[in-house]
């Protein structure tokens, strides 16, 4: 049985925004998808017509993007899960064939497999963040390691587990922190996804917010982890290490 994944978009206000996302899934040449919105009670329900039936959606009030997600797996049956915002998009058609190639390989005991992500606010300001698990496992003792909109997550993880719904920004990073060991991550060589910018991680008005999450991550989960995270470092000592630092992309790249 063909591997199958679960998209999941969390909206809100979101409008024309979201048609691109939903274009860019539903060219690819991997059959085996859903999409899933979780609408947080906004205008985004006017889909175009094209997509009537091929999208699960639901518009409720909710507590934010995590309890959101957190709805959303409940109707999710694939095998691995991509979170990806309304600004977001997969890169070309073949994304979901190639990522499901490795994915297919990997065993059971991987929860979490990421590809390269590329970040972008326009035509010039393009960046390729690309990183390999010893930065990954690395950068998880400071910041996010995890690239999540470019991040596979097992399903059966998101079954088990959920999403802390009082994290405003950084609660896909408390999630990872939480489930994370020595040897659950897997690499993609893949570009997955690209990131339109400005959402609410990138506002300036909310970088307090976002530092002091991050603490609380650091304190509450990171801690805790410390010998399955520096486990993973050494496990990974001989990769080359510069993968840290995003690359800056030509429109044309």
């Amino acid at each position: 049985m063909a591997l199958k994944f679960s998209l999941i978009i969390a909206t809100l206000n979101a409008g024309k925004r979201l048609e691109r996302a939903l274009s860019s899934i539903f060219g690819q040449t991997w059959p085996e998808y859903e999409v899933i919105v979780q609408d947080g009670g906004s205008d985004t329900l006017d889909l175009p017509a094209r997509y009537a039936g091929r999208v699960s959606l639901s518009s409720a009030p909710d507590c934010g993007i995590y309890d959101a997600w957190n709805r959303a797996v409940e109707r999710a049956s694939g095998d691995w899960g991509l979170f990806l915002g309304a600004d977001d998009r997969l890169l070309d058609v073949d994304v979901l064939a190639r990522c499901a190639r490795h994915l297919e390989t990997l065993p059971e005991g991987i929860v979490f497999a990421y590809g390269d992500l590329i970040e972008g606010s326009g035509f010039w300001r393009r960046f390729l963040i690309r990183r390999s698990l010893r930065t990954v496992y690395t950068m998880m003792t400071d910041t996010i390691g995890l690239p999540f909109p470019s991040t596979f997550t097992r399903m059966s993880a998101l079954k088990t587990h959920r999403f802390d719904t009082s994290f405003r920004i950084a609660g896909d990073h408390e999630f990872t922190a939480r489930l994370v060991t020595a040897d659950n991550v897997a690499r993609l060589p893949v570009a997955v996804t690209f990131m339109g910018a400005g959402g609410i991680s990138d506002s300036s008005a909310q970088a307090a917010l976002l530092r002091e999450e991050r603490v609380r991550v650091l304190n509450s989960r990171t801690l805790e982890k410390a010998r399955e995270i520096v486990a993973g470092c050494i496990r990974h000592r001989d990769e080359r290490p510069w993968f840290s630092r995003p690359k800056r992309l030509w429109p044309w790249d």
